[in-house]
C-alpha cells in the first residue's frame, strides 16, 4: 500500500532562521503600531479643554510668581539664572519652586474667576 500523505521534510536551519526573522520581523510592527496608536490616545488626552486650561492656569501662577520675586529682571536675566540652577539637584528645586509657587503664585485678591 502507497501512502496518499506527503513525507515529512525537515527544514534547514536556514529555513528555520529565516522564518523567525520573519515572525520577529510581524511582532515589531505590530508593536509599533500598538505604540503609535497610545501615543495618539495620549495626544488627545493632552489636548482636551480641561488640561489646556489648567496649563494656562499653571503659566498664569508662574508669571505671577516671577514678577513677585524679582519684578526688575528682564527675560535675559531670568535664562542665565536658570542656566545656574541646572546644575543644582533637580529635586530640591522642585520642593523649593513648590514652595515658592504656594507663596508668591496665587492671584490678587478680587473678582473670581468663572466657574465652568
Amino acid at each position: 500500500m502507497e501512502e496518499s500523505t506527503p513525507k515529512r521534510r525537515r527544514r534547514s536551519t536556514d529555513e528555520r532562521l529565516a522564518l523567525l526573522e520573519r515572525k520577529q520581523a510581524e511582532i515589531k510592527d505590530k508593536l509599533e503600531a500598538q505604540l503609535r496608536s497610545l501615543e495618539e490616545q495620549k495626544k488627545r488626552l493632552i489636548s482636551t479643554p480641561a488640561t489646556k486650561k489648567a496649563a494656562q492656569e499653571r503659566q498664569k501662577r508662574f508669571e505671577r510668581a516671577v514678577k513677585a520675586i524679582m519684578p526688575d529682571w528682564d527675560e535675559r536675566q531670568l535664562i542665565a539664572a536658570i542656566v545656574r540652577a541646572v546644575e543644582m539637584d533637580a529635586e530640591v528645586l522642585l520642593a523649593e519652586g513648590e514652595v515658592l509657587l504656594e507663596q508668591h503664585g496665587q492671584a490678587k485678591r478680587g473678582r473670581k474667576a468663572r466657574q465652568g
